[in-house]
């Protein structure tokens, strides 16, 4: 029988088969391993799966990897709005300022989608960089903004006003 792949991986990680996962993930299998296409398990999981998410950090998935397009998986996450794999993604350091081809930090992502919770989650973290600008010289407030994402907007006014941490 042939070992594992990262294609069997990324496989049961796509279709959410935590059985699966977890038996590939007993027999050794890189979890860093990349698919056919260059993407690893935790880049192609089914992403409002935070068990599987879990899994795959657990057994040493890097969650700041970045796939040929710029993306680390935090991004796609925070694109889509799932809040409760981005809490996964956070406790095993996914880095929030990771920015992508454009310079999008998954806060840029998530504002211009209009995923109030996930927004909520990022800026809830320190070192949040909620001015950051990406290459077209737009925040996420900007994005917001321009999407007409009214209660991202608040969240992200309401962010400004708090003041800079004592040194």
């Amino acid at each position: 029988m042939a070992e594992p792949s990262g294609n069997e991986l990324a496989s049961a990680a796509a279709k959410g088969d935590l059985v699966q996962l977890t038996n590939l993930l007993q027999k050794n299998v890189n979890v860093n391993a990349q698919n056919g296409f260059g993407r690893t398990a935790l880049q192609v999981m089914k992403l409002g799966d935070p068990k599987i998410a879990r899994r795959l950090l657990l057994s040493g998935a890097d969650p700041n990897l970045k796939d040929s397009t710029g993306f680390a998986v935090i991004h796609d996450v925070a694109r889509e709005g799932f809040a409760d794999t981005l809490q996964a993604l956070l406790e095993f350091q996914a880095d929030v300022n990771v920015e992508d081809d454009e310079g999008n930090l998954p806060l840029h992502l998530a504002a211009r989608e209009g995923h109030a919770r996930v927004v909520e989650v990022l800026l809830a973290r320190a070192d949040c960089k909620v001015g950051h600008r990406n290459k077209r010289g737009a925040t996420a407030y900007d994005l917001a903004k321009l999407y007409k994402r009214s209660a991202v907007l608040k969240l992200l006014e309401d962010s400004r006003r708090c003041p800079a941490p004592a040194d």
